[in-house]
């Protein structure tokens, strides 16, 4: 029985064909698919030509194939613009395995389960993204050389006898094989089910491919058939045509070529604005409060509006711009009541700026001179705030990287605003981006250490100025000594950093909130608050093991201090040994 199944996609830049057929097989277990993205899909998700092979000895795994296939198709596309392909597959194929494996009922079950392996090629601009798990491959023909790109998640039990080792549904946790390549004009990628790359030689299977190339399809399967296949055969062939240039954001695009506004003044006009006043100034940026005068033709109540422009000393500076403008858009994929939201432009930009909501308040530095020693319930508010800020930053996996308090607004309600999002970091914005910047995004009283050592940043970096923050508001100082100067700051290792009690400042800070802000700012990541939910309910509940009662171990106090006692008694000791 056949039930032999081709499809056939083309377009300038990318051909796409996939095929799947029972073989000697009653029942088709494979499933295959490729998805051509258009518009924001293709910028920030890329294509897809992608395989599963249901696991024979499992009763719904021809269940599982498909919809391995079918959901992460759909739930791909679903994830935020903010998230990396690495991410956003990793994320997808978790959520199936997890229902894979429940439709399994389990570990005791998994025989009868939804098992299936799953290998997928995603073309995004330049670059080829290989997700791969169980014994599928992925292939690419390159020049007349055939390679293969995955390995098999599989063991030898004796002749002609494999075991597969990894396959999705088959644990409650999995681990999924990722890998980037670049891509060249004539790549041709075949992705294939285990019932034609066993049965071909890679000598035949390379001269079928440059044969045929996209109708290499039922050449193929044919001769795993000729040389004693009986399994499904299923393949997904996809061939470029052309390189893209990394599919950069409509916003990326579009205003990367645009001048700079200049200096601007009260009553000067840019693209339906007027300027009202210089809000702020520095050498990297200007900040007017601006009128929407679109606003009063449409007979709506004024809108106050503050325009962000960019300072004329960056203006052969092209990373400066693209961070300009990537500000821009991590802003618009924000919407939150504790950050400043960005507004898309309400018509063709002619200058190089972005329009935002005003805040009518006054910075958290200005209110940290006005309130010196605030109470503890109001800084927990205010932090509290600055963390529901956070969150959502979290779950678009966006790191701020830059919280200060000058990056923060309290309005005339006590309202809280994240007001600068320059320094923000999404592993989907860095694959936009062309020039990579490796200094710090943030001021060096405030930015995690790690950054100076060149460390991955992650959400504990915004946790680590969180408690900065919340420390200098109660105490008006930093917990570890000022940094000073503008030159690049450097670091030896955390040990060297030594946190200063908030007692020192002010005695009537309990020691449990003392706790809760040295492990907020600890100097080393991993000694951090995980969660901000953690911080956030040590702030209001004291914690046991803040308890002076029983002091933390030199270690975790002092790790300096601890290590230069161990040195001196392993000295002392090795002296007396002489004596």
């Amino acid at each position: 029985m056949s039930d032999s199944d081709q499809k056939a996609s083309n377009s300038e830049n990318l051909e796409f064909a996939t095929a799947t057929e029972c073989g000697l097989r009653a029942y088709n277990d494979d499933a295959v698919a490729a998805y051509r993205a258009t518009g924001s899909d293709l910028r920030y998700r890329g294509s897809i030509a992608a395989i599963a092979d249901g696991v024979g000895s499992a009763e719904a795994g021809g269940a599982a194939a498909r919809a391995a296939i079918s959901g992460f198709i759909s739930d791909y596309y679903s994830t935020p613009d903010s998230w990396s392909v690495k991410q956003a597959s990793a994320r997808v194929l978790h959520a199936l395995n997890s229902w894979l494996y429940r439709q399994s009922g389990g570990a005791d079950e998994v025989q009868r389960g939804w098992l299936t392996t799953f290998s997928a090629v995603i073309l995004k601009g330049s670059t080829a993204h290989l997700i791969h798990i169980g014994d599928s491959r992925i292939y690419r023909l390159r020049d007349g050389n055939l390679e293969c790109l995955t390995r098999d998640h599989s063991r030898a039990l004796g002749p002609d006898r494999t075991f597969l080792s990894r396959a999705l549904g088959m644990d409650a946790h999995i681990e999924v094989d990722y890998r980037r390549e670049p891509l060249e004009a004539g790549d041709l990628f075949c992705v294939t089910t285990d019932g034609i790359h066993d049965f071909l030689p890679r000598s035949q299977f390379t001269e079928l491919l440059i044969r045929h190339q996209m109708d290499a399809a039922k050449p193929l399967m044919a001769a795993a058939l000729d040389n004693g296949s009986k399994d499904n055969l299923s393949l997904a062939l996809c061939r470029v045509n052309l390189v893209d240039a990394v599919q950069a954001d409509d916003v990326m695009v579009a205003t990367s070529q645009l001048p700079f506004p200049p200096a601007l003044q009260p009553g000067n006009k840019i693209d339906g604005y007027e300027v009202l006043q210089e809000l702020h100034a520095s050498s990297r940026s200007y900040l007017y409060l601006v009128r929407d005068m679109d606003a009063d033709t449409d007979g709506q109540p004024e809108q106050l509006l503050a325009l962000k422009a960019p300072s004329e000393n960056f203006s052969d500076d092209p990373a400066y711009i693209e961070r300009f403008i990537a500000e821009e858009w991590t802003g618009r994929r924000l919407e939150h009541p504790a950050i400043v939201q960005i507004y898309p432009p309400r018509k063709q930009r002619k200058f190089l700026y972005h329009v935002m909501e005003y805040v009518d308040g006054q910075n958290l530095r200005q209110w940290m001179q006005l309130n010196p020693e605030p109470p503890l319930d109001q800084v927990r508010n205010l932090v509290e705030q600055l963390v529901s800020a956070l969150r959502r930053l979290q779950r678009l996996e966006i790191v701020h990287g830059d919280l200060k308090p000058e990056n923060i607004m309290i309005d005339t309600a006590g309202r809280l605003k994240l007001i600068d999002l320059g320094g923000a970091n999404a592993a989907g914005l860095q694959e936009l981006l062309r020039y990579q910047d490796s200094a710090p995004p943030g001021s060096k009283n405030y930015c995690a250490p790690e950054y100076f050592f060149s460390d991955a940043a992650s959400h504990r970096s915004d946790i680590f100025s969180l408690g900065v923050i919340a420390y200098e508001m109660l105490t008006g100082n930093y917990p570890y000594k000022e940094r000073f100067g503008s030159s690049h700051y450097q670091l030896k290792n955390y040990a060297s950093l030594r946190y200063i009690s908030a007692r020192q400042y002010r005695e009537d800070i309990p020691e449990w909130i003392d706790g809760a802000l040295r492990q907020a700012c600890a100097p080393d990541p991993k000694n951090r608050y995980p969660a901000l939910s953690e911080f956030v309910h040590d702030l209001r509940t004291p914690n046991k093991k803040f308890d002076t009662a029983e002091k933390p171990p030199l270690i975790q106090r002092n790790p300096l201090l601890f290590w230069q006692t161990v040195a001196v008694l392993a000295v002392l000791s090795h002296l007396l040994y002489f004596l």
